[in-house]
């Protein structure tokens, strides 16, 4: 869904920080509350709840370049079509730049 159709649908995507202190790290089970294509860069932006905290965080899932999906290396899940309101196990990291890296997810 686009920006705008989040926003109608009654999703705050505020309510979902992307700063390295907030998003949780580690694998864990969290629920895709809802997904947003991103707006400057060929992505989604996946709007999750920690299921053992209850704390709200996004992550993003680039476009691979050799066949043009949402996928994550080495991972099954294709992002543009996976299901919402569905709970996932998934990795998260910190890059080397200081920002939360979503590394894997399985269903």
């Amino acid at each position: 869904m686009s920006w705008n159709q989040g926003l109608r649908a009654g999703h705050n995507p505020s309510e979902y920080p992307f700063i390295a202190t907030l998003v949780p790290t580690g694998q864990f089970e969290a629920r895709l509350d809802f997904k947003i294509w991103a707006k400057k860069i060929m992505g989604i932006c996946c709007y999750f709840t920690d299921q053992r905290s209850g704390r709200k965080f996004q992550l993003t899932v680039y476009r691979r370049k050799e066949d043009e999906r949402y996928m994550l290396d080495g991972c099954e899940i294709d992002f543009a079509t996976c299901e919402i309101d569905t709970c996932y196990n998934i990795s998260v990291a910190i890059n080397l730049k200081g920002r939360p890296a979503f590394v894997n997810a399985l269903r």
